[in-house]
Formats: structure tokens, sequence, C-alpha cells
């Protein structure tokens, strides 16, 4: 409740800011996004071979063999 009244306190006290975003700040922020789904989708890709060795136990697969390492 005390959250409630502070929240409302400061979302009646906002003046005009009378500020300016810029046409670029948009693609700026969607630039953003895009590296974020790319990093995310590149951290699954390196540890792939990890995620299948998870599931195959679960499974009751064979898990895949890297072939980078010796065994």
């Amino acid at each position: 409740m005390k959250y409630l009244v502070i929240a409302a306190f400061l979302l009646a006290s906002v003046a005009p800011a009378h500020a300016y975003i810029d046409a670029g700040s948009g693609s700026y922020v969607l630039q953003m996004a895009m590296a974020g789904v790319l990093a995310l989708a590149f951290s699954v890709k390196l540890a792939w071979n990890r995620i299948c060795v998870l599931f195959a136990d679960r499974f009751h697969r064979n898990p895949p063999t890297d072939s980078r390492v010796g065994g």
C-alpha cells in the first residue's frame, strides 16, 4: 500500500519535460533488441552439445560425441 501511494504521488507530480527524441533513437533501440536476440542465439549455438547431452539422459538416447575432443 505504501508503494502505491508513493507511485501515485510521483505520477501526479510529473511536469511536462518538453524533450525531443530524434528519429535515430528508435532505430538504436531496435538495433539493441536485435543484438540481444542474436547474442542469445549465439550463446545457445555454443552450448548446443551440452544441451543435447543434458536431454539425451532424459530420453535414453546416445549423447552426441564431440569430434574435437579425443573421446
